[in-house]
């Protein structure tokens, strides 16, 4: 689907041109937001300070996303995490996390 915002777009909140893609989910960090498209990548913008952007590597077959203040995680269809954006205190392992259902 589309997105569509409104409000201050100081920091780029609001998607740039050339964004685009079958969206199914989106959610807001501080500043900035990571939307998931149906194909399973992510698309970032806004405030980038910290990393908020995925870094190079950091794609996958995901299902599902969040963003925190200064970070982000998405859910791999194989159930695994990856999270960017700031860590300094703690919202993010240095690697990669599998998720264990019970």
């Amino acid at each position: 689907g589309n997105i569509a915002c409104w409000g201050s777009n100081y920091l780029g909140q609001a998607p740039p041109g050339g964004v685009d893609g079958d969206f199914v989910a989106i959610s807001a960090g501080a500043n900035f937001s990571v939307a998931l498209r149906r194909d399973g990548s992510v698309a970032c913008w806004g405030r980038n300070d910290e990393g908020q952007a995925p870094p190079a590597g950091v794609d996958g077959d995901f299902v599902a996303i969040a963003a925190g203040g200064d970070h982000s995680l998405a859910l791999r269809r194989d159930g695994s995490i990856a999270c960017w954006g700031r860590i300094a205190e703690g919202q993010a392992r240095t690697k990669l996390l599998k998720v264990h259902h019970r």
